[in-house]
């Protein structure tokens, strides 16, 4: 049941008296210069406790810890591959991809190479360069596409949804450590090839949006990742990937894990079917630091 301002009624709560429907709080953006934020939205230890937008239903249960806060999951996975701050100090970075696609009996049936320059320091700062003259780029929610320099709006959605995929590959599991971006809505344990290992269940929070109020009728779905890791050393395992743009789950193991410039980087990242067949293999053959501005994403 709702009172008239679209808010679940919930026991010793009754619905506002009079035509007029109940008014949410307006946000206002604190002194200190970060996000706005709306009463009820962070918990205890700082973390956000509640539902933003609504998006996870008026009747879901309350998020976990999650990113850097006290109890949570991620905090032993940072432990093996270094937090977050080790890897957004590193900056600038080039990175050579080999990506290799595999047929149904194991055999590779193509390959090929992909530039990858990204901003470490942000979440989305990208830009991939193809063998045939083809070149994304994103910044925050702007994505760009052009061939042989010329701007080729035409793939705009495909250019969205490889940055999505490289930059989410390459920042992963920091990407995560962020709990405005990322809440953690289950933790489990889990058997993978005889092994016992810890599962956490990772959900991206909607944007911020201060002109709604009450739960949203039609929630719009949302990346999910289940991050699986080593209980002893916090070293990530695998990732099982569900972007909302496909809604397809892809299970990706991740291997050949090294140091680099101070944290542990998995230099290879192998999809597999349900027979744990590699279908698709990304390999970093180079990776160095280098320096970028942010129009280095933009291309034109």
């Amino acid at each position: 049941q709702f009172d008239q301002g679209g808010w679940p009624i919930v026991a010793d709560d009754a619905p506002a008296p009079g035509p007029e429907p109940r008014q949410r709080p307006v946000a206002t953006a604190p002194a200190s210069g970060n996000k706005p934020s709306t009463a009820g939205e962070r918990g205890g230890n700082g973390g956000v406790a509640g539902n933003r937008s609504g998006a996870r239903g008026a009747n879901a249960a309350p998020l976990l810890a999650s990113g850097m806060q006290a109890g949570s999951p991620l905090l032993e996975v940072f432990q093996g591959t270094r937090p977050p701050g080790s890897w957004r100090a590193i900056g600038g970075v080039v990175v050579s991809w080999r990506v290799t696609i595999h047929g149904t009996s194991g055999e590779t049936i193509g390959v090929r190479e992909v530039v990858h320059t990204a901003d470490t320091t942000f979440a989305e700062r990208d830009r991939l360069e193809y063998t045939d003259n083809r070149v994304f780029g994103r910044v925050g929610a702007q994505v760009f596409a052009e061939r042989s320099g010329m701007p080729s709006p035409g793939q705009i959605d495909q250019a969205a949804a490889e940055l999505l995929l490289f930059g989410t590959q390459l920042r992963c599991p920091w990407l995560f450590g962020d709990a405005n971006a990322f809440a953690v809505v289950q933790k489990d344990v889990e058997d993978r090839g005889g092994e016992r290992l810890h599962k956490a269940v990772l959900e991206r929070r909607p944007p911020v949006a201060l002109d709604l109020a009450g739960p949203e009728l039609d929630p719009k779905p949302r990346d999910r990742f289940e991050l699986l890791y080593d209980p002893g050393t916090g070293m990530p395992r695998e990732l099982v990937q569900r972007f909302a743009s496909s809604r397809e789950a892809r299970r990706v193991l991740l291997e050949d894990w090294r140091e680099w410039e101070g944290v542990q980087l998995a230099h290879r990242r192998v999809y597999v079917d349900e027979s744990l067949r590699p279908t698709t293999v990304l390999e970093i053959t180079r990776i160095e630091r280098q320096r970028v501005s942010e129009r280095d994403f933009r291309l034109h």
